[in-house]
């Protein structure tokens, strides 16, 4: 065979190849819903698992920044250890029952007159503005609290917490 046959071979088998394999690609990657939701199903639960893990105290170094997720009795709680004071400066229990966070006193403050009863915005640390719901003296009591409060609450939003009500050792 002559060089110009040979080099038009190639060519052809050249060709033929790009085309099967373009064929065999587009025949497998078409992006279906179906793939889309798994997706972004493996995103949210990765996305979950780290908000998650965040709160899980581990050993060594620990992040003072929020509340830290605890198990006490079999109960999952969150609890925080800050310096607050109340809106007139008086002394609070040393245990509070955080049900919303706001960076406003006016936020909070609303909060604690649509819950009535011991409800009362406090005042945190840096702009934190906490609605505290019940307080206590001992942690049994501030246990108690929160489930009553869960009991008599179960829709409640719990703004700028994770989905449950923060016990604040007051400082």
């Amino acid at each position: 065979m002559d060089m110009k046959k040979k080099t038009e071979v190639i060519k052809s088998v050249a060709v033929l190849v790009t085309l099967l394999f373009g064929v065999w690609m587009m025949s497998g990657c078409k992006p279906t819903e179906q793939g889309y939701r798994a997706a972004y199903d493996a995103a949210r639960q990765k996305r979950e698992a780290a908000a998650a893990e965040m709160m899980i105290p581990a050993s060594g170094l620990l992040s003072d920044d929020g509340p830290q997720r605890r198990i006490i009795d079999g109960d999952t709680l969150f609890v925080t250890k800050e310096r607050v004071r109340g809106a007139g400066g008086e002394k609070l229990p040393l245990w509070l029952l955080a049900v919303g966070v706001y960076k406003m006193d006016t936020n909070a403050r609303a909060q604690a007159a649509s819950l009535r009863g011991a409800a009362m915005a406090v005042r945190g640390e840096g702009d934190r503005w906490y609605c505290v719901a019940d307080t206590a003296s001992g942690l049994d009591g501030i246990m108690a609290a929160r489930k009553r409060f869960m009991l008599s609450h179960p829709d409640f939003p719990y703004i700028g917490l994770p989905a449950s009500p923060v016990i604040v050792n007051a400082m």
